[in-house]
This record gives structure tokens, sequence and C-alpha cells, in this order.
């Protein structure tokens, strides 16, 4: 092979990826620069020794390979966090940010956006303060709790061989023995809301149903405009009950658009994302 056909074949990875980025998707607001398409490609779709990576502009550290490649395609390329906000500093609340890619994503589209972010998990959330410090970026504070309907110490479940995994959870049940147990402060989101909130991303593999029915007691759901929530559907193969938990919107006076996969070879039992936008009807 010719010393040609590497640089032609990232070329022409390039060239999709910004085909996609421009006509594709949502992102295409964004008008990403030729430099950054090239660092977004580079990022989702070659593999890497080093946790350390140029993303879209930021500098950003990455624990485990794989979960980085899927958030930052979810991210940076599917736009699934782009929303348009009334003004130019949109309050946002960042709840399960994992190493941070969605905050670094909304304080891109909105670089005079005041961002709350909360982690759970201690290792998974120095990562996330790195990325923010490292990259210098202003008004964004970040929290090491786990989202919950009360105060307290809580059981925090992590797969033994991949720090910085999208499975982390509070629900035990999905892991059986393959998960170590730590634990971690926990906490309820209303008592960090003390006014309008433009969006609220909330993705915290399981606690999502606490932390909704805690903000409808607190009377703070009525304070936020629109939320990104991913429901984690039968996890550890718990009972259906998203048909409960759209209730529970609908009665706090939100609309919603669904968006979920169907994977065949485990509908009969298996675990499921459901993306859920909802906005203020």
């Amino acid at each position: 092979m010719s010393d040609k056909a590497p640089a032609s074949f990232l070329a022409k990875s390039i060239q999709k990826v910004a085909r996609l980025l421009v006509s594709g998707t949502e992102i295409s607001h964004l008008h990403y620069s030729p430099m950054e398409i090239v660092s977004i490609v580079r990022a989702i779709g070659f593999g890497r020794s080093k946790h350390d990576i140029r993303l879209a502009g930021y500098e950003v550290k990455y624990l485990d390979a794989a979960s980085f490649k899927i958030v930052a395609s979810e991210v940076f390329v599917r736009g699934e966090y782009y929303f348009q906000a009334t003004h130019d500093a949109p309050i946002i609340f960042d709840c399960g940010a994992n190493i941070g890619l969605a905050t670094l994503f909304l304080k891109r589209l909105y670089p005079k956006a005041r961002i709350h972010s909360f982690e759970a998990d201690p290792a998974t959330f120095e990562v996330l303060r790195l990325n923010i410090e490292r990259n210098h970026l202003d008004n964004i504070i970040v929290t090491n709790l786990l989202l919950s309907d009360h105060e307290g110490i809580e059981k925090f479940y992590i797969p033994l061989e991949t720090p910085g995994s999208l499975m982390m959870s509070a629900t035990s049940s999905r892991f059986g023995s393959e998960a170590r147990e730590i634990s971690v402060k926990a906490g309820r989101l209303s008592d960090y809301i003390d006014g309008p909130v433009d969006l609220l991303k909330l993705d915290v593999e399981g606690s999502e149903f606490a932390v909704i029915r805690e903000l409808i007691a607190s009377g703070k759901i009525g304070r936020i405009s629109r939320m990104y929530i991913e429901y984690h559907h039968k996890i550890g193969n718990e009972p259906s009950c998203l048909s409960g938990f759209l209730a529970v919107l609908e009665e706090a006076g939100f609309e919603y658009h669904l968006e979920a996969k169907i994977d065949r070879a485990a509908e009969s039992g298996g675990f499921q994302d459901v993306f859920i936008s909802a906005y203020q009807s």
C-alpha cells in the first residue's frame, strides 16, 4: 500500500462525516471548522492507546475508549442535546455528566451558558472536573453527587474492568457479580434549583424516576422549560413502568417525544434506552 493510501482514506472519512454533520443532523447549526471535523473523525473513528484527545476544539481526557466513542458520536455528531434557547445565557443542568462531553457540547453551543454538572462516581468526577479546568471554561459548577429523592450515603455499582463505563448505576441487579460496589453521597436536585432552568439533561442510569418524583414534590419541576431524559427501560430486568413515568411527566404539564431502538435479540426481557424530549406545554 502506498503512503498516499492512509491519507486518502482519512480524506474520504472526513468528507463522509462532514456531509453527515452538514446535512444529516441539527448539529449543522454549529458550523464546525475543517479542523474540528478532523478532530471528530479521529476521535470516533480510530483506535487510540492514549486517554487524551482533541475534540471539536477541546482537550479531552477519558477513561474508557468504547464509552467515549459512543458518547462523542451521540453528542458531537448526532447532536442529541442540541436545543434552541430563548436567550444567549441559558441555565443548564447536566445530570449524569460522566466525563463531561455533553457539558462541553452545550458550552460550545452557548458560550455564555451557566451549567451545573453532576456525576456520582468519584473517579469519573475527577476527569469531569479536569476536562472543565483544562479548557478554561467559566460559569460551570461540577458536583460529585448521586442524584436521588433523598440525602445520605448510597451504594453505587461500577463494572469491574471498565472505569468510566456508561453502565455505572445505583441499581445492583444490573450487574450480578461483575461490578464493584462503592459508597457515594446522594442528594436532591431540587436543592440546587433556585430559578428558571432552560434545559435539564437527565441520564442517571436508573435513578430518573426518583429524581423526577422529587422535583415534582418540591415544586421545582415547574421551573424547568425543557428536559432531555435517558429513560432506562427494564434496567436490571425490572418490570416495565415507562407508562407510569410518562404519566408523571404529563401530570406535571409536559409534552414529549420519544426515540428508541429495538434489539430483536433481547426484546423478550432485555434492557432498552428510551430518549425522551420533554417540554412544558
